[in-house]
């Protein structure tokens, strides 16, 4: 009776779920022709084109007069100003916005932008709120991108002035392995590896030439701003977003930060460039024990060694590279400044450091959600409270986020004045006239089959995967003959038969390869009982990296006939003692394809990629180092910069 209770509520509650489900998809549905039809119905005629001197201008506000912000001729500066002094203030507010649209999401990024979002549209964000920034959530092929930019673009253009609007989008160029939060893959681009891949080259010129290749596939789409590359340095063996960056080098992390900012900007900001956001000001690494900062358990950023302008160097050499957006992070550095609140929210951080000391000019740019999410330090202020401590502090613009009313009635109540909302303005205009925006938003969907995902574009992916792999260990196992039979696990095995006969018993194998993921358990705490942080503490590991017993005992088994390799990606420091003990093979990967993987075991090149940090021995050393050091266990199984080749 019990059971047969159990199951009846489970189809209860399933029922339930679904019915709910399907009224707010039902409602979502019913009021999207609503929307778009209040969006219609305000919207100003077509840009209509005007000549002048034998040249040809886009009427922007629709007077049919040639006004200073539409000619082209002119300097973005004195643009901006002319453009300025036409705004509302509800025009100018709407540019500190930066919230996300989704194209294609799962099921899952649906649920999140009804749910947490609202369910407003993004057209009627641009008619009504005036917003023209926005970032991808999503996976759209790079046709279906296009098409959807070139729409929003057509609604910007019509409305007031016409601002264009600005499409960002985090990488997504990254080969859809390993990885975590903010890893992402969009099905239709060439595919590299990641950032610590890139490290793991130590040439600059491979991730040179990645971002030009990235360039030219985001112009193509439609992508004006990268939301990277990550600047932050691996110190911190237990943090989740160690795969992001460039490893715990400073130095190279510099020369790697310059290289990508060139490839995706050029020297000079103009139409053909897309800008970098790199992040997270000034330098998300030393995590207290590794806790990521998305959560309320890993708020804080500590400093035991005294090390805090090492994370810095990064950074200091991007914005002498003519760097034009910043983002700060989440975390709190503790004990660094004369208050102990988020680096969105610190004024010492973003007007004495960064804009004072070191000369930044450009936007700065919230992490996403400081306002409504992951407000740390500042959690006992109001929603208006915190727009006006971010922005006294020096926030110019807010990712995530869409409530421009907030900071409107600031300025109504005169708590921030105009003057203040114009200085970030300007910045923000600025970069849409560089970019060229203003004269031609729109991109030549056509063009995309010959621009995206070409055949040279996809060769270079593959060769810079092959140049990141790190060869660990090789008791004379490595390269494979062809001749031998293997068994394969955690890789594909139509790939690994189109290089070597595969069977499907290890105990008839010559040779065993296993593939393993660093240990990325989605088990962090949240630290706040609330339902999206909830969430989030499923996509970030706890601090332990140690494989589990099911992982060590299957390597064992398979290690008797000491015939094992083993490949490991590592998205951060794995604790690979024992395993090492137990293969004659072990290689590590940054994010690479299967077939990649399976011509450096055969041998089709010779593995050349160094590690972009060490890999430490055991948790009681990671545990007994300093967040803000980098590579300073005791007695690590693997040195910062190893790696053999055959």
């Amino acid at each position: 009776m019990k059971r047969e209770f159990s199951l009846l509520k489970k189809i209860l509650y399933s029922l339930l779920s679904f019915i709910f489900l399907a009224s707010i998809f039902a409602s979502f549905n019913l009021y999207k022709p609503l929307q778009k039809n209040k969006v219609n119905k305000s919207l100003a005629d077509e840009v209509t084109l005007l000549k002048s001197d034998d040249l040809t201008f886009r009427d922007l506000n629709k007077n049919n007069l040639l006004d200073v912000y539409e000619d082209h001729r002119l300097t973005s500066e004195i643009r901006v100003n002319d453009l300025l002094a036409r705004m509302t203030t509800e025009e100018k507010v709407g540019q500190m916005f930066h919230p996300p649209f989704t194209l294609n999401p799962d099921l899952l990024m649906l649920i999140y932008e009804i749910a947490i979002r609202g369910n407003k549209l993004t057209e009627a964000k641009i008619v009504f709120d005036n917003i023209t920034h926005f970032n991808l959530y999503g996976n759209p092929s790079p046709s279906e991108l296009a098409k959807k930019i070139n729409y929003f673009q057509q609604i910007a253009s019509k409305t007031r002035l016409g601002i264009p609007i600005t499409i960002s989008s985090d990488p997504i160029h990254e080969v859809p392995k390993g990885g975590g939060v903010a890893s992402f893959s969009v099905d239709g681009y060439s595919k590299w590896p990641s950032q610590l891949g890139f490290a793991a080259t130590n040439d600059p010129s491979i991730i040179q030439n990645f971002a030009e290749i990235a360039r030219d596939e985001y112009l193509a789409t439609g992508i004006r701003t990268a939301l990277h590359p990550m600047s932050d340095l691996a110190t911190e063996p237990r943090w989740a977003r160690n795969f992001g960056t460039f490893g715990s080098n400073a130095e190279l992390s510099s020369k790697m930060t310059l290289a990508y900012m060139d490839g995706f900007q050029g020297k000079n900001i103009s139409a053909k460039s897309v800008h970098t956001m790199v992040k997270h000001f000034p330098g998300g690494g030393p995590q207290e024990s590794g806790l990521d900062p998305h959560l309320y358990s890993g708020r804080n950023q500590n400093y035991p060694g005294n090390n805090f302008d090492y994370h810095l160097l990064p950074f200091k050499d991007a914005i002498k590279n003519n760097l034009k957006v910043i983002m700060p992070y989440y975390g709190i550095p503790i004990g660094m400044t004369n208050e102990d609140v988020a680096m969105g929210y610190n004024k010492y951080i973003l007007s004495d450091l960064l804009r004072e000391e070191l000369g930044f000019d450009g936007v700065v740019c919230s992490d996403w959600g400081i306002i409504t999410g992951r407000h740390w330090g500042v959690d006992n202020l109001s929603i208006r409270e915190r727009y006006k401590k971010s922005l006294l502090a020096g926030i110019d613009q807010y990712g995530g986020e869409d409530d421009p009313e907030q900071i409107i009635n600031l300025i109504n109540d005169n708590e921030i004045s105009i003057e203040r909302i114009n200085n970030s303005v300007r910045r923000i205009l600025i970069n849409k006239f560089d970019l060229g925006l203003f004269d031609n938003p729109y991109v030549d969907e056509k063009l995309i089959k010959d621009r995206v995902a070409t055949d040279k574009n996809i060769a270079s992916g593959l060769d810079a995967q092959r140049k990141s792999i790190v060869l660990l260990e090789n008791d004379g196992i490595l390269p494979l003959k062809n001749e031998q039979s293997i068994f394969v696990d955690g890789l594909d095995k139509r790939i690994a038969s189109s290089f070597g006969k595969v069977v499907n018993d290890p105990e008839k194998a010559d040779i065993i390869i296993m593939y393993i993921h660093t240990v990325f358990n989605g088990n962090q705490e949240s630290g706040l009982n609330r339902l999206f942080d909830n969430f989030l503490s499923i996509l970030f590991p706890n601090g332990d990296l140690n494989f589990d017993d099911e992982i060590t005992s299957k390597i064992k088994k398979y290690s008797k006939n000491n015939n094992l390799i083993v490949v490991v990606d590592l998205n951060r420091p794995a604790i690979l003692q024992e395993i090492k003990s137990l293969t004659a093979g072990l290689i590590g990967t940054f994010g690479v394809l299967d077939e990649v993987i399976f011509e450096a075991i055969y041998g089709n090149f010779n593995p050349s990629g160094k590690l972009p940090f060490e890999i430490p021995s055991s948790m009681e050393e990671v545990k007994k180092q300093k967040e803000d050091l980098p590579d300073d266990t005791d007695n690590p199984s693997y040195e910062y910069g190893y790696g053999i080749s055959y």
